[in-house]
């Protein structure tokens, strides 16, 4: 784990306690955090002025925040910065902490990226920062601490490196109370010249909202890093904002798409950013204009993939990839290269090699290990997809929460219910891998509704061809991402047909007589190559008609040819995609 295991759970059993403790004192998460900062600063920084945060006397000197300021200097200055932060997040109202998206990037992480800033070439003691979703400091503090060994090797005096940084460091927020806690570290964190000069800096960390407020700031910044905030934006926050991000708009976008945007723009020509955020951007259909644009006006120079999906941000789980973009003025390469490495739970970079990220909006293949180098090479040129084996994607037409046509738990209640247009419903649940999925009387899970009366007799929601059912939502730690099963022809003779549930992928066969059958291609996907090259182009837990379109699958004439040899499949496979 990213946080030693045995710690954070001493930490999380702390902040119930402190939870408590809000509770009892009816006190705001900014009122506590206030607090529990002024004791801690109290305790080890004293020569500080104090913090400009709300602050409760009456909790000061409760013995559950005491041994949480205890713990802080325990856990050294990085690390208590972090969780102070995440305290803060988790303290606050559950709806605002979501509207707000406040996940914090764990210290390892963090050092791990500004080392690799650092071996790209950016030198901390001349060059200027700036993080336009701040939080609690995450990276300012620490490039501070970068900063300020810089400017000692130079010989810069305790008070010509306060005033370096005020005029080289900055950073915004949407929360004035993340704000407060980003300014006070940076006092922490240079604690030694403050308390030798008697000098207070005034750091340039303020409240805004970044997407719409630094257009003066935009192609003047040396090096830009940042944790943006990942969420689905509303309409009504995305409608004054779509004119200047039309670029890398498209749908629904995600907040931190526009953020990877804006923080692009913000870099003067060959300035470089530095990027934590999930996976999906490097794969997902809505992101195909900022894959076009991050092309267009930026080298790609190192993309980590984080390799432990848990404990990365607090509560969550989620992919992650560190990226290193440099700004480029000049437009429009056919494809940029990227280096690409696997990122330990411990921050450690293990090179995995040279990629190739085509500029035309579709998938970026980026290689897991060592192992998938040669795979991506060799299965990005194949030119074979789903569709020429005879088969199109699609996903199941029904929403369980929205759907408001009558469902039932048997055909015999359906009848019962004069309902004249009945199909089976066929759920994620019901596929396993290489499995056959039929109508089972007695299921071993609980089926909410088997059948639904789709009021139509010729409803293009009924699958009526022979197919392959995907489960729709997977992720990287299953051992396998393609969970693959035929449809039963039962289904088909009893009922006519289907409906699937919204969780289903559906590959429809959609000629008469393939040259692969529904159960060859569940054999096919099935095999471990096509399934890693699928982990190497999905960036998301989704198993999405986007990506499954750009599956590259091999020469079906090889591949028939080496099954008829005698090979297995996976044999064959790698044979067909001419691997040896």
């Amino acid at each position: 784990m990213l946080v030693n295991l045995q710690l954070k759970l001493s930490i999380k059993r702390r902040i119930r306690a402190l939870r408590l403790l809000q509770q009892k004192y009816g006190i705001d998460a900014a009122t506590l955090i206030g607090t529990i900062l002024r004791v801690w600063c109290n305790h080890s920084f004293s020569a500080l002025p104090a913090p400009s945060m709300p602050y409760s006397p009456s909790i000061a000197t409760e013995p559950k925040l005491l041994e949480f300021v205890i713990l802080l200097n325990e856990i050294g200055f990085l690390n208590a910065t972090y969780w102070l932060s995440s305290t803060y997040a988790i303290l606050a109202d559950d709806s605002y902490r979501k509207k707000m998206a406040m996940f914090f990037t764990p210290v390892s992480l963090t050092e791990g990226l500004l080392t690799d800033l650092a071996d790209q070439g950016t030198d901390f003691g001349s060059q200027s920062f700036m993080d336009p979703a701040c939080g609690g400091a995450a990276f300012l503090a620490p490039i501070a601490l970068r900063m300020r060994a810089a400017l000692l090797e130079r010989g810069f005096t305790p008070r010509e490196i306060l005033g370096h940084i005020e005029e080289h460091l900055h950073g915004t927020d949407l929360d004035s109370t993340l704000c407060e806690l980003s300014k006070h570290f940076l006092c922490m964190a240079l604690y030694n010249e403050i308390q030798s000069t008697n000098f207070a800096p005034k750091f340039n960390v303020y409240q805004a909202n970044s997407l719409s407020s630094l257009k003066s700031r935009l192609g003047k910044i040396d090096v830009v890093v940042c944790n943006p905030p990942f969420r689905k934006m509303t309409a009504e926050e995305l409608s004054p904002l779509r004119s200047d991000y039309s670029e890398v708009i498209d749908a629904q976008p995600n907040l931190y798409c526009l953020f990877i945007a804006l923080c692009t723009r913000l870099l003067r020509e060959g300035g470089r950013a530095a990027l934590v955020t999930p996976t999906s951007f490097l794969s997902g259909q809505y992101f195909s204009k900022l894959r076009k644009f991050l092309i267009n006006n930026t080298t790609i120079e190192h993309i980590g993939m984080v390799s432990d999906r848990q404990g990365v941000f607090m509560d969550v789980e989620q992919e992650t990839a560190l990226t290193i973009l440099r700004r480029r003025i000049e437009k429009n390469p056919a494809h940029s290269h990227a280096n690409v490495s696997v990122v330990s739970a411990t921050g450690k970079y293990s090179s995995v090699g040279d990629c190739v990220l085509p500029n035309h909006g579709l998938t970026w293949p980026i290689p897991r290990s060592i192992e998938d180098v040669t795979l991506v090479k060799k299965l990005s040129a194949s030119k074979f997809r789903l569709a020429d084996y005879g088969f199109k994607v699609r996903i199941g037409a029904y929403v369980w929460n929205r759907d408001k046509r009558p469902k039932f738990e048997s055909l015999e209640e359906a009848k019962l219910a004069n309902a004249d247009s009945v199909a089976p419903l066929l759920w994620s649940r019901d596929i396993s891998s290489r499995g056959v999925v039929k109508i089972e009387k007695n299921p071993t899970w609980n089926v909410e509704h088997r059948f639904v009366d789709i009021g139509l007799k010729n409803s293009s929601s009924v699958i009526k061809s022979p197919c392959v059912l995907l489960q729709r939502v997977t992720s990287n730690d299953q051992p396998r991402r393609l969970v693959a099963a035929i449809v039963s022809q039962d289904i088909f003779d009893t009922y006519g047909g289907f409906v699937g549930e919204n969780h289903v992928v559906i590959l429809e066969q959609v000629v008469e007589q393939p040259e692969f059958t529904p159960t060859n291609l569940v054999e096919l996907l099935s095999t471990y190559t096509v399934d890693r090259y699928f982990r190497c182009i999905s960036g998301a837990t989704n198993v999405s008609v986007f990506e499954l379109n750009q599956l590259a699958l091999p020469d079906p004439a090889i591949l028939r040819e080496a099954l008829l040899n005698g090979k297995d499949w996976d044999e064959a496979v790698v044979l067909a995609y001419q691997l040896i």
